[in-house]
């Protein structure tokens, strides 16, 4: 039996800003709704390094299509908030590539394993 963990689930580190992050939660199972999410999406939550960036995400493979959410919009100076342009991901082993609506590469974070 495949394993029905989307390939992107977890939490991904960036390197600059070194607080930044993407966390992509579990599905929504058929049937059920929760805020902001439909079934068989995940809910999205992270951090542009000084930002809250919220959402959902639909996998496919090792890709995923983010739907932006509700988010915190602080003045941030010397801060780039270049994950706040995520629109799609891609998953290459430990390191996920981030791409814009203009499906151009944007950064790229890499998989936080636990200690």
């Amino acid at each position: 039996m495949a394993d029905p963990t989307p390939q992107v689930q977890g939490r991904w580190n960036a390197q600059d800003p070194a607080n930044a992050f993407l966390s992509f939660g579990d599905l929504v199972p058929e049937g059920e709704s929760r805020p902001f999410t439909n079934p068989g999406e995940g809910q999205l939550s992270g951090s542009d390094g000084c930002n809250g960036v919220g959402g959902s995400y639909r996998p496919d493979g090792d890709t995923a299509t983010i739907r932006r959410g509700p988010s915190t919009l602080r003045a941030c100076p010397g801060v780039d908030t270049w994950l706040r342009g995520a629109a799609k991901v891609r998953v290459d082993g430990d390191t996920l590539h981030v791409f814009n609506s203009r499906d151009e590469e944007i950064g790229t974070l890499t998989r936080a394993h636990d200690a």
